[in-house]
């Protein structure tokens, strides 16, 4: 918002006017036993936008499990509803989850003569391609292993789901912050940072639900 502001100030006579689609959740969870997934997008703006959909891979993922979106580009009117549907392709069965990102992004129409500045937002959420044959766990973050090392403090995730969190963290009984470079880790993945203090025995922090909210907050102990 400060960067809009500062953007409207700069331009004086121009009028600024922000334009996005608002997805139905903040997770897209594909199932892999349905092969597809769906999300509703609607335009709250009172003026007709094409909406781009676009699928990233993330660092360290597997680019052969791959989401197609089926209407990469389409015009939704204002105040209207559009049905994104996704279909799963890979090679051979999933045996841990898969994470990737979805970016919505509406473009207004222009018109030659306006002094209207729309500003387009984009609204990158994850994605979580649960396997067919993994069991739901709502609580993954309890498999994460934190484990001090030196100066450094490791976090792995040995476990086959996907964990979010929240970037800080508190050292205990320190009570000292920490900064992960990731909210986020993969099945096998890991995360090195300093330690808050050398004398921390423990590690408060907060994990995302599997539908984007954030947890209650969380005590782990460090290795």
């Amino acid at each position: 918002m400060k960067k809009l502001s500062v953007l409207c100030l700069s331009l004086l006579s121009v009028q600024c006017l922000a334009s996005g689609m608002l997805p139905q959740t903040s997770v897209l969870l594909v199932d892999e036993s349905k092969g597809e997934a769906s999300m509703n997008i609607t335009n709250t703006d009172a003026f007709p936008s094409l909406l781009y959909t676009k699928i990233v891979d993330l660092p360290g993922g597997d680019k052969s499990v791959q989401l197609i979106v089926t209407q990469p580009v389409v015009r939704v009117d204002a105040g209207q509803m559009q049905k994104i549907r996704f279909i799963l392709h890979k090679d051979k069965p999933l045996v841990q989850e898969e994470m990737k990102r979805v970016v919505f992004e509406g473009i207004p129409p222009k018109h030659s003569g306006n002094n209207e500045l729309k500003v387009t937002i984009r609204q990158d959420l994850p994605v979580i391609i649960h396997p067919a044959g993994l069991a739901e766990d709502l609580s993954p973050w309890k498999h994460l292993i934190w484990q001090k090392k030196g100066a450094d403090l490791e976090v792995r995730n040995p476990s086959k789901y996907v964990v979010r969190m929240v970037a800080s963290f508190k050292g205990l009984p320190s009570g000292k912050a920490g900064i992960l470079t990731k909210t986020y880790l993969q099945p096998n993945g890991s995360i090195t940072v300093k330690m808050p203090a050398p004398g921390d025995s423990k590690v408060e922090f907060y994990p995302a639900s599997r539908y984007g909210y954030k947890g209650e907050r969380y005590t782990a102990s460090i290795q």
